[in-house]
């Protein structure tokens, strides 16, 4: 992973249980203009002008390292990549918006402008010829891609799926979500103070194996993929469904896909986002699912902002070393838990020891898309 608390899973994990929170004011690009201009962002110098394409190899490479698999590893008519993202080269398209201003003629990197660049980017480089896919959920997307992954691997139609998102942040997406009134200074997830979200940017990618391949050539399992679900609240094309249907829609659909009852989830990665609509339902929906007994809680935007289309696949990423670990980082930025967020066992303060063998996450996005993912302990 490329994320705001550092390039790798490691400075990932220590971030998270550290309590440390990467949102400060936007550096990258001129931003006066912009209020609030808060963000989390990557500090990883490139020159190359397809940041998010960037951010998507590194992350693959790391993963490939991880999960031993050094090219060559895999039949390429085997091998595919899921990768989610919202705005793709959005911040190539912003220069040649300008530069077409003044007449300039456009630049090459636009090839690395669509949505589905940093996918074909990413299958390019490590000569993947199997089933090639961008997941487009909005902030769902990260988790929409591990499941497919897993969907692709059950159906026969490939054996290593490399599977995740890449975002970035640009001044198109600050305004856009300033304009909604949707971002805050601070990200404060299921907090009685929450004002909004803080943006993010990384990427997260993670290698989804059939089993029987993983046994074979003696790969480090660290995860399985029990389950998935999707639903749409189709209520409004920003706000969420106040009850949060879709996402009970979406987390029992996931759990009937893993063949389990709620009472098995030892740990659920929220969504989480800090805005005053998004933590409520959330909080209404997991309430409904768990009852009294709710699994222990946490969400990750506090400490790296809301990397939209990556978003999921970080906390895919965050529930395959809680199962390995058997700790749950605190939730950073909640200080004060909101009445309305009452009834969740949400972790803050500080990191809880406790033993998960099923961890379930959520991602809302947009348009009323939510799709949940089921991991077990390897």
């Amino acid at each position: 992973m490329v994320s705001p608390l550092g390039s790798g899973l490691t400075a990932f994990w220590d971030g998270l249980m550290a309590g440390r929170s990467a949102v400060a004011p936007i550096r990258r690009f001129a931003a006066d203009d912009l209020d609030p201009a808060a963000a989390a962002e990557v500090d990883a110098a490139t020159a190359d002008a397809d940041r998010v394409g960037v951010f998507a190899l590194r992350a693959a490479a790391e993963a490939l390292e991880s999960a031993a698999l050094p090219p060559g590893t895999v039949d390429p008519t085997r091998l595919g990549v899921a990768l989610g993202t919202t705005l793709g080269g959005m911040e190539i398209f912003e220069a040649w918006d300008a530069a077409a201003a003044a007449s300039v003629a456009p630049p090459p990197q636009l090839a690395r402008v669509p949505y589905f660049a940093p996918a074909a980017r990413l299958a390019e480089t490590i000569g993947a010829c199997g089933p090639v896919m961008t997941t487009q959920l909005a902030c769902a997307s990260g988790t929409a891609a591990v499941a497919l992954a897993a969907e692709w691997v059950r159906a026969g139609r490939a054996d290593v799926v490399l599977a995740g998102g890449s975002d970035l942040l640009c001044r198109f997406v600050v305004a856009g979500f300033n304009c909604l009134r949707a971002t805050a200074e601070e990200a404060r997830p299921f907090d009685r103070r929450r004002r909004g979200l803080v943006l993010g940017e990384g990427a997260a990618v993670v290698i989804v194996e059939e089993a029987g391949h993983a046994v074979r050539r003696g790969a480090p399992v660290r995860a399985r993929v029990l389950g998935a679900g999707a639903a749409a609240d189709a209520v409004h094309m920003t706000a969420p469904d106040r009850e949060g249907g879709g996402v009970q829609r979406a987390v029992l659909a996931a759990l009937a896909d893993a063949g389990l009852a709620p009472s098995a989830v030892d740990f659920v990665s929220a969504h989480g986002t800090g805005t005053p609509f998004n933590d409520a339902m959330e909080a209404a929906a997991l309430v409904r699912v768990f009852g009294e007994r709710t699994a222990a809680v946490n969400s990750i935007k506090g400490a790296i902002g809301h990397t939209l289309g990556a978003a999921g696949a970080f906390e895919a990423v965050l529930c395959t070393e809680v199962l390995g670990r058997g700790v749950v980082p605190a939730t950073v930025g909640l200080d004060e838990i909101d009445p309305a967020c009452a009834g969740l066992d949400l972790v803050h303060g500080e990191a809880r020891q406790r033993e998960v063998h099923v961890a379930l996450s959520t991602s809302s996005g947009f348009a009323g898309a939510n799709a949940v993912l089921v991991l077990g302990r390897a």
